[in-house]
């Protein structure tokens, strides 16, 4: 399938509270908000805290995670730091939603 993982029924995700879930041998941040799922690399770019700890805010344009040890924010829809102290992105996954389950792979850059 072209590297697509089934994650699940997005019925299973709880809309805005995040979830890791592991595609080989990455972990993955994966959260539900507003009827889109999104997924990114679950460390920070900064220390390696896990994201899926942090704080959550899909609301407007910009839909963020912020990091629970240092507060550096990254945007869910390009995993890029909105805020430092990390300076580097992270990982950006492609999601898709088809007959009822969420796939996940990774992005080609």
């Amino acid at each position: 399938m072209n590297g697509w993982v089934d994650i699940g029924s997005p019925e299973e995700l709880t809309d805005r509270k995040p979830v890791r879930v592991t595609i080989g041998e990455q972990v993955v941040f994966l959260v539900k908000g507003d009827d889109q799922v999104f997924a990114v690399g679950n460390q920070c770019s900064h220390q390696g805290a896990r994201l899926d700890r942090g704080v959550v805010k899909i609301g407007g344009s910009v839909r963020t995670v912020t990091c629970p040890a240092h507060g550096s924010m990254f945007n869910l829809e390009t995993g890029k730091p909105m805020r430092p102290p990390a300076t580097k992105p992270v990982p950006v996954y492609d999601v898709k939603v088809e007959v009822g389950r969420v796939f996940v792979r990774s992005r080609e850059t």
